[in-house]
């Protein structure tokens, strides 16, 4: 700040006082001569003559007098420079349209009036010259870039100023380097020097302006108003730079305040840090990561000829995982393996006196393990705010100083902009703004350095289209330098991976506000180092579930695990999101394996909802329910393999064991129906499958459900039970798995039956339609009959509904997924069905009809009928198998009489059919009525009609009350008229007349034998109480069909066929029906 005057004295004033106040005046009498055209002309300092010019310049004893400086400025200039002409474009492109339209028409005596206010410093790049625009009270700046060059030589060789040829200049505007002020006239003086304004003139404005490397700092002299703008940044017209008004305090209403501004550019080692600056700078370039690979050796500690590093204290059981993981990825980064390590539980070995050390057992708390893992990233050291990172973005140095009045205010810029007066290297910036916790502008920077604009604006929250060029996210480059440019980076890759990931850092240091955009740049981005990320998120995750409360929720020992599930409450977004972001990575990447190794050891506790190890008698809580969802739920989903990879997870605090193993049993509950996509994926795994399979044949075997109803048995509950048959049917993409089943009730009840019958209720109806329902998808699993099945006993044996809200009811979907069980489908079942257990299941569950529609065939349809005689009457089932099949026609009546002896007739005399006889009606329907070949006699797959249609008529003999025998069978016979459509003896269904008349009119058989040729046995006819018209009319019907009569006689009348015994014998038969 010191200068000299005429006697060589040191004075107060700076040097170039007098200079630029003569400079200044012929600027004055220049823009006087051209206002109307708003053209000015320059003088820039091109090159220096030579050597000795400057040393003398340089050299304070060697400076001219102020006074010798005004008389030979002009003469001294053209000796040592040459000028150059500079050409502004017209004012209104200067100002551009948005400007324009804002300056008001005044006339002709009032034109815009142009001044040169300021030059940009050097250095400086590029360099550009400010001019202020003025017309009445609109006074605008107008920021012209120098636009390149080159100059044209006469001849090569050395520079000299003989051979340089005078060029003219040209400036641009770039876009937003125009800039409107608040200016008010009537606190503005002006200047002395400036003449008297007429009456039809507005005052003229006198204005300062300083400034640097993209920003100015501008004011108007006399009215105090003092504008910071940066110019850096500024792409847009409408937008324009950035504006920040100072505070002037009292001096702002002071007509006589006057403003003085100095650049003051400090010398570098006048600065107390200045030698820190470079040194450290070096110092963290050279930390740079190397760009990641896509695959890694196997580390090396765990190479078999490797020796053990001291350092490492994992366990056998993490040092498998280790080894799995870099089998399944081909190979495992060394970060990974010094994160594990460091975050490791250190293997506690006995003491002197053979007791483990405890202290050394316990659990690393998760903000230690935060630390500890982010200390591994050098990307994220970079951004830390710590002592080391203070000393080269933090350092201050004065810039500018202003004199308002009595006052005074300097600007200040960081110590590094000293060093990097052009440009700063982005990991400056980017840590210089996390440490000022600006997340968002640092992100928008490393973001716009890899020109990820759709992450830049997603991150702004500007809308886009497809059509639209993004170039907004541009202008937060400058001043930045660009990437390649440093001497240090040798490889631009990687620059670019280091700057990847801290693009990484400083959406993570962003929080929740910048996790989609983080989710979006790693799903996109190629050049970020996946397992750095890897670190920096699974720290994030650590440090969050660090500041989390303690759950609210209160846990039973035999609670509800439906009703903990329902009160669950949700995590917050802070504990969910970096989650999501790292398997999203992993996904992208292809390294969910290590990922999932590192969160099982980061927050083991969380994945396994288990209290973590307390400290002496104190007991710690579990975690919270809903988070532990919240993590299964989103690492589950990611992809098919995760769900093997999740249960493959050891831990070694309870073992070691792998992950099924390690958890309690209201967890397994819990995570055996947490649904994906609409599947439990778990209840496909062979050991969470198993242990369901195991509960619920525990729960089958329990004799009543007393305990469930006391609570005091770690019985099932209905609701757990519900959601595993839901999502069994879910996991083969059955119909009614999606709700489908409410359409079912509607179609049964639409379908009437034919005309010629009256309508039949029967639960074999509803699972025919139902069976429709329960086809599984070809590309799925199967339906699994060992689950549905014993879910579906238990929850009838409790009368419960399989689903809320549903059509079906329990027993009719149990009877419909048993007699599809073990039969072939169009898709393979996952699982061997195991027939003998379900069976057994059945019987100790007491019911029949699942019992009979698994067995199927001759023996199902014997225990179908059996269950309608057990259910309405008082008897056994061994009773009413020998009533129905084993017995004689004679023992059947016996039994009947004794049964209903005790049992009064019912009071109405016409009968009415109930829904037992119903069921028998369809079943005569379906297995004889519906005959339609010759080979149904005889078929493997399809029920034989004679053997169906007499345990049928026997059942309807035992359910029939011996005082309505005779109106029953009448009934009956008029039922079979309609469906035969039997009329004097002529049917259209002669091969279901054949049936009828082989089981009512000849005696009972077994392997083609008789056995009762006494002529004691009645016929089943007479039995039933058949009149004898009908029988002869069915007779005739299938008269000369062999099919009427049993095997042992069909070989003696084809034997016969031609003679006139086959007429005798067919007359005989009618007549004996007669």
């Amino acid at each position: 700040k010191q200068g000299w005057d005429d006697n060589g004295v040191t004075s107060d004033f700076p040097l170039n006082l007098d200079r630029e106040h003569n400079l200044y005046d012929h600027r004055k009498v220049v823009e006087r001569e051209n206002a109307e055209s708003a053209f000015v002309s320059a003088a820039v300092v091109s090159v220096w003559d030579s050597q000795e010019h400057n040393n003398q310049a340089l050299s304070p004893s060697a400076h001219p007098s102020t006074s010798e400086v005004k008389k030979s400025s002009i003469a001294a200039y053209p000796a040592r420079f040459q000028t150059a002409i500079i050409n502004f474009p017209p004012v209104d492109d200067s100002l551009g349209l948005e400007l324009s339209q804002l300056f008001p028409e005044r006339g002709q005596f009032e034109p815009i009036r142009s001044n040169a206010i300021a030059i940009s410093s050097i250095p400086s790049s590029p360099p550009g010259i400010l001019l202020s625009f003025q017309r009445g009270s609109t006074l605008a700046i107008v920021n012209h870039t120098l636009v390149p060059f080159q100059t044209d030589w006469q001849m090569g060789g050395l520079m000299n100023r003989n051979l340089f040829k005078p060029s003219l200049l040209s400036t641009s505007v770039r876009p937003g380097h125009r800039v409107l002020l608040d200016s008010n006239l009537k606190e503005c003086s002006p200047s002395s020097s400036e003449a008297t304004p007429t009456k039809t003139m507005s005052p003229f404005l006198n204005m300062w302006c300083t400034g640097g490397q993209g920003w100015s700092l501008a004011g108007i002299q006399g009215t105090g108003q003092t504008y910071f703008i940066c110019w850096d940044g500024a792409t847009d017209n409408t937008r324009g730079p950035f504006i920040f008004p100072l505070d002037q305090g009292s001096s702002k209403t002071s007509s006589k305040s006057f403003c003085f501004a100095s650049g003051v550019v400090p010398l570098m080692s006048h600065i107390s840090n200045a030698e820190n600056v470079t040194p450290s700078f070096h110092r963290i370039e050279a930390k740079l990561p190397t760009v990641s690979k896509p695959y890694y050796s196997l580390p090396s500690f765990l190479q078999e000829d490797a020796c053990y590093s001291p350092k490492r204290s994992f366990s056998i059981a993490m040092e498998e995982s280790i080894k799995i993981t870099a089998k399944m990825e081909g190979g495992l980064d060394d970060i990974i393996v010094s994160a594990l390590d460091s975050i490791s539980t250190p293997i506690a070995k006995p003491t002197s006196g053979g007791r483990l050390n405890r202290s050394k057992m316990l659990a690393m708390s998760h903000k230690e393990k935060s630390k500890r893992l982010l200390r591994q990233c050098s990307s994220w050291t970079q951004l830390d705010d710590t002592k080391a990172n203070h000393g080269i973005v933090h350092g201050q140095v004065i810039a500018v100083t202003i004199r308002l009045g009595t006052q005074f205010q300097s600007l200040t810029l960081r110590t590094n902009s000293i060093a990097n007066p052009i440009s700063t290297p982005f990991n400056q910036v980017l840590s210089w703004l996390c440490q000022r916790r600006d997340y968002y502008t640092a992100a928008s920077v490393a973001l716009s350095l890899l020109d990820d604009a759709e992450a830049v604006y997603e991150l702004c929250g500007i809308p886009t289209s497809p059509e639209e060029e993004l170039t907004h996210h541009k202008g937060l480059l400058d001043g930045i330098k660009p990437l390649g440019d440093d001497s240090v980076h040798e490889n631009l890759s990687d620059t670019l991976t280091s700057l990847a990931d801290m693009a990484v850092g400083c959406l993570i240091k962003g929080g929740a506000t910048m996790s989609n955009t983080l989710e979006g740049f790693l799903a996109r981005n190629k050049l970020y180092n996946a397992p750095r990320a890897c670190l920096m998120l699974v720290g994030a995750i650590s440090s969050a579930m660090s500041k989390e409360p303690a759950p609210k929720l209160k846990l039973n020992k035999n609670g509800d695990i439906m009703s903990m599930l329902s009160t669950a409450e949700t995590p917050t977004e802070n504990l969910i999101w970096p989650v999501r972001c790292l398997i999203k990575m992993a996904v992208v990447r292809q390294c969910l394996p290590s990922v999932i190794l590192m969160l099982n050891a980061t927050i083991p506790n969380e994945l396994r909802w288990r209290a973590p190890k307390g400290q002496g008698l104190a007991s710690s809580p579990r975690p919270s329910l809903g988070l532990f969802l919240e993590l299964v739920d989103i690492i589950l989903e990611s992809t098919e393999e995760a769900t093997r990879l999740f249960l493959n997870m050891m831990d070694e605090e309870s073992g070691p064991n792998p992950y099924w193993f390690s958890i309690s049993d209201d967890t397994k509950l819990a995570l055996s129906l947490v649904s994906i996509h609409g599947k439990h994926v778990m209840l496909e795994e062979p050991e969470v499958r198993s242990w369901c399979l195991g509960r619920l044949a525990e729960e089958i075997e329990s004799p009543t459900d007393s305990a469930y109803n006391d609570g005091d048995g770690p019985l099932l509950s209905d609701g757990w039970l519900k959601e595993v048959v839901t999502g069994a049917l879910c996991n083969a993409e059955c119909n009614i798995g999606l709700g489908l089943d409410a359409m079912l009730m509607k179609k049964s009840a639409s379908q009437m039956s034919p005309s010629n019958g009256p309508e039949i209720a029967c639960y074999r109806k509803d699972m025919l339609n139902v069976q429709e329902l329960l086809i599984p998808h070809k590309h799925s699993c199967g339906l699994d009959f060992d689950l549905i099945i014993s879910s579906l006993l238990i929850l009838a044996r409790r009368g419960c509904d399989w689903r809320e809200g549903t059509q079906v009811s329990t027993q009719t979907l149990l009877n419909t997924v048993c007699g599809m069980a073990g039969r072939k489908t169009n898709t393979e079942p996952k699982f061997v069905f195991d027939s003998a257990t379900v069976m057994r299941q059945c019987a100790l569950s007491d019911n029949l009809q699942a019992a009979a529609f698994l067995i199927g065939g001759k023996k199902g349809l014997i225990l179908e009928c059996a269950d309608l005689v057990v259910s309405n009457l008082a008897i056994t089932v061994k009773d009413a198998e020998l009533a129905l099949f084993m017995g004689s026609l004679i023992e059947l009546k016996g039994s009947v009489i004794s049964i209903y002896g005790g049992i009064s007739a019912p009071k109405e005399s016409v009968f009415m059919p109930q829904y037992y006889h119903h069921h028998l009606l369809w079943l005569l329907e379906e297995h004889v009525l519906n005959v339609r070949i010759y080979g149904d006699f005889d078929s493997t797959s399809r029920m034989n009609p004679v053997y169906a249609g007499r345990i049928c008529f026997r059942a309807w003999y035992c359910l029939t009350h011996p005082s309505t025998r005779r109106r029953s069978a009448e009934w009956l016979e008029g039922w079979m008229r309609q469906k035969l459509q039997l009329t004097r003896g002529e049917s259209p269904m002669r091969l279901a007349c054949a049936a009828l008349v082989r089981t009512l009119l000849w005696a009972d058989e077994a392997e083609g034998l008789d056995l009762s040729d006494s002529n004691e046995e009645p016929l089943l006819a007479a039995v039933i109480g058949f009149g004898g018209q009908f029988m002869a009319e069915l007779a005739q019907a299938c008269c000369g069909l062999i099919q009427s009569i049993p095997p042992h006689l069909a070989e003696e009348v084809m034997s016969s066929f031609g003679s006139s015994n086959m007429v005798s014998f067919e007359a005989s038969l009618i007549n004996s029906a007669q």
